[in-house]
């Protein structure tokens, strides 16, 4: 018996492989489920996965919206950057509290 016939014993290093598929599908499959998540929570925003030049890996929203004035004046930002999707959810969570301050200050009372 061969390590090629189909009954043969996988070699090691196939095994190997394996393993470094299925977890690197279980990662991807992990930050399609943060994505979802972040873009469920945060409707206002466009958000995404992005590479830079250098080919490090950026969780990226960008708002939906012109800012005006009083956004700018509230601390809103057009488009934030982060390098993991916790530390995005938490820019995104003061963005949103920014962006309600800026809309409560232009209400009409």
């Amino acid at each position: 018996m061969t390590d090629t016939e189909p009954d043969g014993v996988i070699p090691p290093a196939d095994q190997n492989m394996r393993q470094v598929v299925a977890q690197a599908a279980l990662l991807q499959d992990w930050a399609g489920r943060q994505l979802s998540t972040l873009r469920n929570t945060y409707p206002a925003w466009d958000i995404g996965r992005e590479r830079d030049v250098s080919g490090q890996m950026w969780w990226t929203a960008r708002l939906r919206q012109q800012l005006s004035l009083d956004m700018v004046a509230a601390g809103v930002l057009q488009t934030v950057q982060q390098p993991d999707a916790i530390a995005l959810a938490e820019t995104l969570a003061w963005q949103t509290a920014f962006l309600q301050y800026a809309r409560a200050r232009v209400a009409p009372r």
